[in-house]
């Protein structure tokens, strides 16, 4: 009887952390101090916080997330100065982490950390100007990081790094106005940059292209314009929410944006209380998102768990492709469309939504080599300047 119990007991606890779709749950808080403005990342299936301020001291502790357990765990001390507005990104098994502010207002300096070893090394720092409260992300293997604050004003340079290398190369500039405390995310292989603060409170938002190194406007972030907002990205869908708005009111309302669409969509509001300088992470497709600060420092966490379908499934309703043979393919593909679409974009996908090839395009029939692709499916997706028009799935065989 006693054992039947448990068993009830164990089954009640899991149902419990198996959140709703479009739901917020109530998490362990973090066991590192109540802080603002700190770095979070995630390599593999564990994510990763560091730094961040208290009200009295910059932080230099770091603590990685166990999520099956619901557990934090301190482990290496940064090395360098203490800090918070700095910036974090990972590529393959590294993180990166480096700017923001501590005894000096502006920083440069950036760090490898090295997630089996727990060592940290400084590697080159950013090329261009010392700052704080910049954007910092990674995608294709490359990190790009930009915008914030300098000793001599906003900053709207934007910058590549290359681990391999270890250089930082100069891109072209953001087209926005030089901003801080902007909100950041990867959708697709582009980067997306929104919100933020350049004297004034901002909603607009604009992509990045790599591959073009060039920037497009794209729709305004349907919220209240703000800055400290926090961003997280589920399937192929941006997140946006939290921050401090133009109504000099800290916020909670979330807003999905799907980059296919060009559409912002507002989701359930945060459940914990309004604030900004917020971390967030995603784990197995589901965000964690906390700390920061609403008139007191906060350590609180909350889960949320996304629609079904968020993700490269959305795709499947935009279909303008006329054909694609053969279907399966062992070598090549041909891709027929509807018509003519001068100066697009075509990206082959993952069903993670990882971009594996991205070349631009002009004529209705295009044929591409996919012999260096694993066997497996993958979708294909034609984009203007604005969004996706044109989408299907192929299957690739050996």
């Amino acid at each position: 009887m006693k054992s039947f119990f448990l068993i009830i007991l164990f089954l009640t606890f899991t149902l419990l952390l198996k959140a709703q779709p479009n739901t917020w749950i109530k998490m362990t808080d973090y066991t590192g101090n109540a802080v603002s403005a700190a770095s979070s990342f995630v390599v593999g299936n564990t994510a990763y916080l560091c730094g961040g301020y208290d009200g009295s001291s910059y932080k230099i502790s770091l603590h990685r997330y166990n999520q099956p357990f619901d557990v934090w765990e301190k482990i290496t001390d940064f090395p360098a100065m203490p800090r918070d507005k700095a910036v974090s990104f990972a590529i393959g098994g590294k993180a990166y982490y480096g700017t923001g502010q501590g005894l000096l207002q502006y920083s440069q300096d950036f760090w490898e950390f090295d997630t089996v070893t727990l060592a940290w090394t400084q590697i080159a720092d950013i090329a261009g100007a010392a700052r704080n409260s910049a954007c910092g992300l990674a995608t294709n293997g490359k990190g790009y990081v930009g915008l914030g604050q300098s000793s001599t004003g906003l900053l709207n340079d934007w910058w590549e790094y290359n681990p391999t290398t270890n250089t930082w190369a100069s891109k072209t500039n953001f087209i926005g106005t030089a901003r801080k405390q902007a909100s950041a995310f990867v959708v697709a292989g582009n980067c997306y940059v929104t919100c933020g603060n350049d004297g004034g409170y901002k909603n607009d938002t604009y992509a990045f292209d790599p591959l073009l190194n060039s920037w497009t406007s794209k729709a305004s972030f349907a919220g209240t314009p703000r800055y400290d907002a926090t961003s997280f990205v589920i399937g192929n869908s941006g997140f946006v929410g939290l921050g401090y708005d133009n109504t000099l009111t800290y916020k909670n309302d979330v807003w999905q944006y799907n980059a296919y669409t060009n559409v912002w969509a507002q989701m359930t509001d945060f459940a914990g209380t309004a604030r900004e300088g917020a971390i967030a992470y995603v784990l197995n497709n589901e965000a964690y998102v906390g700390l920061g600060y609403d008139n007191l420092f906060k350590n609180d966490i909350w889960k949320y768990t996304p629609n079904i379908g968020v993700g490269i499934n959305e795709l499947i309703t935009i279909n303008n492709i006329q054909n694609i043979y053969p279907n399966p393919a062992k070598e090549t593909i041909t891709i027929q469309l509807k018509e003519n679409i001068p100066n697009s974009i075509l990206n082959i996908m993952d069903m993670q939504g990882r971009v594996l090839l991205k070349q631009t395009i002009g004529e209705s029939v295009q044929k591409i080599n996919i012999s260096d692709l694993a066997q497996g499916a993958y979708y294909i997706t034609v984009s203007n300047s604005q969004r996706i028009i044109a989408s299907k799935r192929f299957i690739k065989i050996d």
